[in-house]
């Protein structure tokens, strides 16, 4: 029965251990030769391959990747939940599964070599699990229930690593990780290029006006920025009266950024993400500037307006 149980915590389902998609994995209740105690046991293991089969249930229908056999193959994603980050956190989240599944190899390799090891062994060796597993847990179905999308991903995770658990808080620590991998990478196209890689709208910097709701608050506002005493209102200011004397008299084709506040994980001051929106809008206008030689650089007043406000950087 011991393989059977192994099979089981992998995923595969049989006779002895049945799969339900309301109650779990559960162990079968017509089995004469259990005691209820070892019933017990076995049932508290089989809560860890419940949350293992969810977790890849989740992986699969938001990445492709297949762990699992027929309790749920090709299953569509009914959660309308889309996007890289989810993509990576994903990722992440299979990662985080790698131990598990070698846990469970180096079971078996054990009990092949010894037939006589008993269900409390497995319990042993899987008992770093039962802390991790329903942690992880929540924030996935938080995820599912609450439809988190984008950057409120960092945000979901970041706040559940923040508890008093290790193994929970490095477990999260890695997936957040890789879901950093993702900001970074549109951060380094927005700030170098000057170019707003977010077809799914899932960054913190969205193309178009701002929000009338969505402005910073008052401390942020009057924050120094550290760039020669300026605000943070001060600093929205300057993009307006920029943006605006640059639509009239330079480049009417250059497009207007804001900051999509809800997306902005809590970790990332307002006064920062305000930053990164005028570096990159700083460097997508020299971008746009570049392809127009004949409307750029032609006016010394206007060559001085752009170098003034650059040097805030």
């Amino acid at each position: 029965m011991i393989h059977e149980l192994l099979l089981a915590l992998s995923g595969y389902t049989g006779t002895i251990f049945t799969w339900n998609k309301r109650a779990g994995l559960q162990v079968s209740q017509d089995l004469p030769f259990l005691h209820p105690s070892e019933t017990s046991v076995l049932n508290r293991l089989c809560k860890l391959g419940s949350d293992y089969i969810r977790f890849t249930e989740f992986i699969e229908q938001h990445t492709g990747h297949v762990h699992q056999q027929e309790h749920h193959t090709n299953q569509p994603n009914q959660t309308g939940l889309h996007g890289v980050y989810l993509r990576a956190f994903c990722t992440g989240l299979d990662s985080m599964l790698q131990p598990y599944r070698q846990a469970l190899l180096d079971l078996e390799q054990e009990f092949l070599g010894d037939p006589h090891l008993t269900i409390s062994h497995v319990t042993y060796k899987l008992d770093q699990f039962q802390l991790l597993f329903p942690s992880v847990i929540v924030v996935v179905e938080t995820i599912k229930s609450q439809k988190i999308h984008g950057c409120q991903i960092l945000e979901t995770v970041y706040k559940h690593s923040c508890g008093g658990l290790p193994p929970v808080r490095v477990a999260l620590e890695k997936i957040l990780a890789v879901c950093h991998g993702v900001m970074y990478k549109q951060l380094a196209a927005w700030m170098l290029h000057g170019l707003l890689l977010d077809q799914s709208e899932e960054f913190f910097i969205k193309q178009g006006p701002s929000a009338g709701g969505a402005a910073a608050n008052q401390d942020e506002e009057e924050e120094d920025l550290g760039l020669g005493g300026l605000s943070g209102k001060q600093l929205r200011e300057l993009q307006d009266l920029r943006l605006i004397e640059e639509e009239n008299m330079l480049a009417p084709s250059l497009q207007q950024f804001s900051l999509r506040t809800e997306m902005l994980p809590s970790y990332i001051p307002i006064r920062v993400a305000e930053k990164i929106l005028f570096v990159g809008e700083s460097v997508q206008m020299f971008e746009n500037h570049n392809h127009s030689p004949s409307r750029a650089g032609t006016d010394p007043q206007i060559c001085t307006r752009r170098c003034d406000s650059t040097s805030l950087l």
